[in-house]
Order: C-alpha cells, then structure tokens, then sequence
C-alpha cells in the first residue's frame, strides 16, 4: 500500500546490519566467514563490513581488543523513501527521546539517515538509500538475508513502547507479558523481537538461509568445530521457521540460522490482529514433548 495511503505511521523497512564491537577482529571475520557464511571488506577505518547480498553490509565487525567478550552496539534499518525518513525524524524528535548522527563508518554508505537511542542504550540507525552491490557473493552457503535482532531487557514496557509508538512497528503476536514479536514494512512475521528480562542484552541475531539443506550444513560446520549449539533444531510457532543457535561470546550475540519464516501479504500486514500464546516452550518450539520442557533454549 502506498504511504500516502496508510492511516498509520509508517515503520523502518527492514533489518540493515548490526555494529558488533569484537575483542579479536580477525578472529571473529574467519568465524562468519566459516560458520554464517558471510563475506568481508574492509572499510577506510578499522571496521570490517560482512556481506550476505547485495547490500553493502549485514555486519560490521568493530575492534575492541580491551573486551573479553562482544557488544552489539547499534542496529541499522533502511527506510522505504525520503518522506518515511522525515516522519520517522519528527516522531523521534517529538517523544523526545535521544537522538544523534549516523556513525562516520556507515555515513558514506547512503544517501541520508540518523541515528536514535532506544531506552536501553541501543542506537538504532535509520538509513534511507543504502548503498548495494551489483553482484553477490561468490560463497558457498551464504544465507539469503539477515532477518532480525532479538534483544533481551529489564525495560521491557518502555522498549515495547519506544518501538511500536515512535518508530512504528506493528506488533504480530505476544507470548503472554513476555515477549512481543514486532514487524517492520518488509513484513516479515518480526523484524524485531523483544523479551522481558533481568538486564539488556541483545540475545541473538537472525539470518536466513536458502533451504533446509543449507541450514543443516551449516550446523554440520558447527558441530565438526565443536561451536556451542544453545538450542538445537526448533520449530517456532509464531514465525513458523526451523532453525538452530549457535554462539561464540567473543564473535558476537547468538546466530539464529533458519529455513523458512513467514512473510504476510500486504492485505494481511494491514490488518493482522497480535495473538497472545500461553507462556509454553511449545510457542518457542512446537516439538518440545511438554509445557514444562524448558531446557533446550
């Protein structure tokens, strides 16, 4: 649907890319390149930018060589056009909530965007005309796009409320007081996940692949390497996606890797009414054997 035909505020478009700070860069580009099956480029400074796709970057890898462990820094999201980034500007400026440039590593990289703080801390970058490749990367397995983050927060009202009132994002369902899935205009299931907890943290990072095949591959890769697998092969009921997480602390949050996720159709997107689930590992992953099988995730 048009923009100027909507009733409502129009939300960021889709997931860009996560500014990951890394205590051993080198390390952690051999870890993505092995293990998610991204490709890497150098920037004019000391960031390394991951590709999947055509965009110019899913990650960007920060050196931190005083961290023990990753930080996700920021997350970046594009936006359909000129007018959706002045909206967006005005809703921010006028919830008052903290606002800053773009970072000078991605500033070249479109045509205009800006920066915002949600009420954890986390900057959300809004990118309008983010640059792309002519061409894919030439690597084996490499996934077919970066989905969502997750993130994990003791401000879990206040976060729900920064996201759908300020910037826009539609809630697809809830599972109990919780969890709330948020979709953007890309109209995947979400875009944007968030989950009720004793300190922010962002949880993990989502990618999907091509097939099953695919996805089983890699997780053959990370078993072989001996990388940690947190929660093996689940079937979600919200998004409807197979998946399994693996997770290297110094190489950045949990890496969702999926087959499948459900898209809505336009008509859908519009008028999609949030389902509240029951608290059940089953709503995390429908072939859990029962309501109190919470120790795969």
């Amino acid at each position: 649907m048009p923009l100027t035909q909507r009733t409502r505020s129009i939300a960021p478009d889709t997931m860009a890319y996560a500014r990951i700070e890394v205590p051993d860069i080198e390390a952690s580009v051999a870890w993505y390149g092995y293990h998610v099956g991204l490709e890497a480029t150098r920037g004019a400074a000391d960031s390394v930018f991951l590709r999947n796709g055509l965009p110019h970057h899913a990650i960007e890898l920060v050196p931190a060589p005083t961290r023990t462990e990753s930080w996700t820094t920021a997350i970046g999201f594009t936006v359909p056009d000129e007018a959706a980034l002045r909206d967006l500007h005005a809703r921010c400026t006028a919830a008052g909530v903290p606002m800053r440039p773009l970072a000078d590593s991605v500033k070249g990289f479109c045509r205009d965007g800006f920066g915002v703080v949600d009420p954890n801390g986390l900057v959300i970058e809004l990118l309008l005309e983010y640059q792309q490749y002519a061409y894919v990367p030439i690597v084996e397995l490499r996934p077919l796009d970066i989905v969502h983050p997750f993130i994990s927060t003791d401000c879990y009202e206040a976060s729900v409320a920064f996201y759908t009132d300020v910037l826009g994002f539609l809630v697809s369902d809830r599972i109990g007081g919780s969890t709330t899935f948020l979709r953007s205009e890309d109209r995947y299931h979400h875009s944007f996940a968030i989950r009720r907890d004793e300190k922010f943290y962002v949880a993990h990072l989502c990618f999907l692949m091509e097939n099953f095949d695919h996805l089983m591959r890699r997780r053959a890769r990370a078993i072989y390497k001996g990388v940690p697998i947190p929660s093996d092969l689940v079937n979600h009921s919200a998004s409807g996606s197979i998946a399994f997480y693996m997770h290297d602390p110094a190489h950045g949050p949990r890496i969702e890797l999926c087959d499948g996720h459900t898209v809505f159709d336009e008509t859908k997107h519009e008028s999609h009414r949030p389902r509240t689930m029951t608290v059940d590992p089953r709503n995390i992953d429908v072939w859990r054997a029962a309501g109190d099988d919470w120790g795969r995730f």
